[in-house]
């Protein structure tokens, strides 16, 4: 009988685990294809899928994908005592210091080790912290009476604080000294967490946010730990007006004015601006997810009976024969069809998405780019009357830069006359729509679609 051979996620993940530093995608993809050709329909993608699927595998910040365990190696947090902590003789773990001590929680069984860590004390004695449910949402742990013995000769009392280093992940050791409130360098541990502040912020401004563990592991894989002044427990930092809630209907700012800049003013002799991702200029509330559910926006056009309409049939490409016929008005934009497709497919509008008009992904010449993309044209400001469609002209819809979900956009019916009525709608359709979230394959680095 023939031995199996490994799948392409498996030997992404040896690839990646077996190179001491991290590798871009295209390293990662060579690598992978001399070990056993990939002969599926689009073999980056394949690779790129499994990147993104893997846990275990962190994006450093700089292009370049690395083994979680051995990325984490040296940063340092800092957890702060509290009197239930003292009194109960536990270590109830934030989520920083669940990620940092238990970084293959979420990895394949090949990879898992939930052993308890080897914990270096500053005295030089060495125990242990066993991984512990303490109750329904929160991990812990009871550690050893060595350690309780140790931190007792300290003197601690309620908002004294532990620095936890990570020493070597994949061995599981660490090390861990004690610091008085009163040691504190506060102008610097202020510094820190105003940068960490910062990078909160900067999450939580995509237009779906970001979860706690989202941010930690985004922190530890791109090297916010890695200095020997940690900042504060996440959860001291996260402060509620970091994240404020906005009651539906509030009209208020959400995004600070943008300065114009005078030299791409005089280059494009107009007023121009730089434009920040982070925060898009002329956003309309029914776009903004800070307002609630997003919805396309109401055909003004429409109103009258003199106007342009489009009628386009979108397929995801794993399905062609499952479809749904849009129809737009001329003056609504390339978010409202964003939108309308979401609705259509009955999808969760929880990604970031581009349209490629050459129908080529990821070509920059030829994206229109969701607002919170660097492309160089943005969904909301572009009009679908401005692109000077011709029927039968196909582009890309690519929703999810993780999962990377594929739709051809293809049009077909230009109506020149039509007819007078809400904008944008549905027409036809054809078959189940496609799951957003289907079952990944691991031999063939492809979703299942059934």
């Amino acid at each position: 009988m023939a031995k199996e051979e490994p799948s392409y996620a498996q030997l992404t993940r040896e690839v990646v685990h077996g190179s001491p530093e991290p590798l871009p995608v295209d390293e990662i993809y060579e690598r992978v294809n001399a070990l056993r050709s990939i002969t599926t329909k689009n073999p980056k993608q394949t690779i790129r899928t499994a990147v993104g699927a893997d846990p275990m595998i962190v994006n450093t910040g700089d292009g370049r994908y690395g083994w979680k365990t051995r990325v984490i190696n040296g940063s340092k947090l800092r957890y702060t005592l509290r009197e239930s902590d003292l009194l109960m003789e536990v270590l109830q773990y934030t989520d920083e210091l669940f990620d940092a001590l238990c970084p293959t929680y979420e990895a394949h069984e090949l990879y898992k080790d939930l052993n308890p860590i080897i914990v270096k004390l500053s005295d030089g004695t060495e125990t242990q912290f066993p991984l512990e449910d303490l109750y329904p949402g929160m991990w812990g742990t009871h550690a050893t009476e060595e350690f309780w013995d140790w931190l007792k000769s300290q003197k601690p009392t309620a908002g004294d604080q532990l620095i936890i280093s990570i020493d070597n992940a994949e061995e599981r050791k660490y090390s861990v000294y004690f610091q008085p409130r009163h040691q504190r360098d506060e102008s610097a541990i202020a510094q820190r967490n105003q940068e960490f502040e910062a990078l909160i912020r900067k999450l939580l401004d995509r237009p779906y946010g970001a979860a706690p563990w989202v941010i930690t592991t985004h922190a530890l894989a791109r090297g916010y730990y890695q200095d020997d002044i940690p900042p504060d427990p996440l959860y001291e930092i996260w402060r509620s007006h970091i994240w404020s809630f906005i009651p539906q209907g509030v009209d208020i700012p959400t995004h600070p004015p943008v300065e114009i800049d005078p030299m791409l003013s005089a280059l494009f002799e107009r007023p121009a601006q730089v434009y920040d991702p982070e925060n898009p200029p002329d956003v309309p509330k029914e776009y903004d997810p800070n307002y609630g559910r997003r919805r396309a926006r109401k055909s003004v056009k429409a109103k009258t009976n003199d106007f342009t309409s489009y009628t386009v049939r979108v397929n995801h490409r794993a399905l062609p024969k499952v479809w749904r016929d849009i129809e737009l008005a001329e003056d609504q934009t390339m978010e409202d069809l964003h939108l309308a497709i979401q609705q259509a497919f009955g999808w969760y509008d929880d990604h970031l998405y581009s349209f490629f008009m050459n129908g080529k992904a990821w070509d920059s010449n030829a994206e229109i780019g969701c607002p919170w993309s660097e492309s160089m044209l943005h969904t909301h400001q572009v009009q679908v009357g401005q692109l000077d469609l011709k029927e039968g002209q196909k582009f890309l819809y690519l929703f999810d830069y993780g999962d990377n979900h594929e739709f051809d956009v293809k049009v077909v019916r230009i109506d020149t006359n039509a007819e007078k009525g809400e904008y944008p709608r549905l027409v036809a359709q054809q078959g189940d729509s496609p799951p957003q979230y289907p079952d990944y394959d691991e031999e063939t680095g492809e979703y299942n679609w059934d």
